[in-house]
């Protein structure tokens, strides 16, 4: 009986074992399926220096009547030629609208890397406020699937005046374990969310799929500051805004509009 029980115990030992080596080698790969690019450069286009040395392409939509901007961090699948549908409505929805590619992502050099969404989510962020002069207090993040992580991270360590998540994970590993199972993870958005404290916006599909429901449930039940949701029935991680669009607009507007002014950009 004894052997019995230490066969198990070694078999689920080297289990765990290859799924650490498995994660280690694969993770990026599985994170970040890079598109082709949907878009080419065109003369003006932002070209920011990030911090690991990568360049990163990014697109600026102003909107002279807007209170806030808009700093929108797309999903993995998408690079700004695919958002630029999304950044449109945006900015006729009343924002002004700033976005850029990750590296390895459209026209932006380098490799696809957690460290490299930070990095270039903090060259953004570095354009707004030291380039543009744009006061913390009048971004907002909008952080749509991976973008959720770069999102949250720069939100708990900088001053923003709000954050968006839509189709938000707790951690990218957890989308897959359902359980945090490894001793290290991609985006760990639950360990953040808690030192988030400005005004958040929660939006998911209950019958999400991909990133199920229970994530945004759970990152938003643990943000500590104000907070609205919407939850929408009848449909998926792709198609919330196709799905509910009356609602979806609602809800942003909503937002916006509890937002507390900003102050003049200098």
């Amino acid at each position: 009986m004894f052997d019995g029980v230490l066969l198990i115990f070694i078999g689920l030992a080297a289990a765990y074992g290859a799924l650490v080596v498995f994660a280690w080698l694969l993770a990026d790969a599985m994170i970040f399926p890079v598109p082709p690019s949907t878009y080419t450069d065109v003369p003006g286009q932002p070209k920011l220096p990030s911090p690991d040395g990568n360049t990163i392409t990014a697109v600026f939509l102003p909107n002279p009547a807007a209170s806030h901007v808009l700093l929108f961090c797309h999903g993995n699948k998408m690079d700004l030629g695919k958002a630029d549908e999304r950044l449109q409505l945006f900015r006729a929805h009343g924002w002004e609208v700033f976005a850029f590619d990750y590296p390895g992502y459209g026209t932006s050099t380098g490799t696809p890397s957690e460290a490299g969404c930070h990095a270039s989510l903090a060259a953004a962020y570095a354009y707004l406020t030291k380039i543009k002069g744009i006061s913390p207090e009048k971004i907002v993040l909008y952080g749509l699937s991976l973008g959720s992580g770069p999102a949250i991270d720069l939100a708990s360590r900088e001053p923003v005046g709000g954050l968006i998540l839509e189709g938000a994970f707790l951690s990218a590993f957890r989308v897959v374990t359902h359980w945090k199972l490894l001793p290290w993870d991609r985006f760990d958005n639950i360990a953040k969310i808690g030192r988030v404290h400005v005004p958040l916006l929660s939006i998911h599909a209950r019958e999400d799929r991909t990133v199920p429901f229970f994530h945004g449930q759970k990152l938003y039940a643990t943000h500590p500051g104000p907070k609205q949701h919407l939850w929408v029935s009848d449909a998926h991680h792709n198609n919330i805004l196709e799905a509910s669009p009356l609602a979806y607009w609602d809800a942003i507007e909503r937002f916006r509009l509890s937002l507390a002014p900003a102050q003049p950009s200098a």
